[in-house]
């Protein structure tokens, strides 16, 4: 129990659930499971580095949600380019894995990344 408290009290500072002002239970809850899965989805982003397993959501996000990069489309590919920032060599590993993907909602186009 005393773990489960810890994480929604982890969600309630990050994820603002404190905001969550409505009068009807299922919106409480829909919103509770959407802050729930984001939790969860932040945690998979991590799982493989060691230094970031235990991490908060908002360290998490500081140092790799909020990366500044710049986005081109053209025909055939996605080209993302990163900034410089200080835990890049974290992200190159990540993106090693995903360097041949496609984004099949935008016609198939090859991702790519750049630093």
């Amino acid at each position: 129990r005393w773990r489960l408290e810890n994480n929604i009290q982890e969600n309630i500072d990050f994820f603002n659930l404190n905001a969550l002002s409505s009068p009807v239970i299922v919106k409480v809850d829909f919103d509770i499971c959407l802050t729930l899965i984001a939790n969860t989805l932040y945690k998979l982003l991590v799982k493989d580095i060691k230094e970031f397993q235990r991490s908060k959501p908002k360290t998490i996000f500081r140092n790799f949600i909020e990366c500044p990069a710049t986005i081109e489309v053209d025909d055939y590919s996605v080209h993302v380019k990163f900034v410089n920032k200080s835990y890049n060599p974290l992200l190159m590993d990540w993106v090693v894995l995903k360097q041949d993907s496609f984004v099949s909602w935008m016609g198939n186009r090859k991702l790519r990344f750049k630093f």
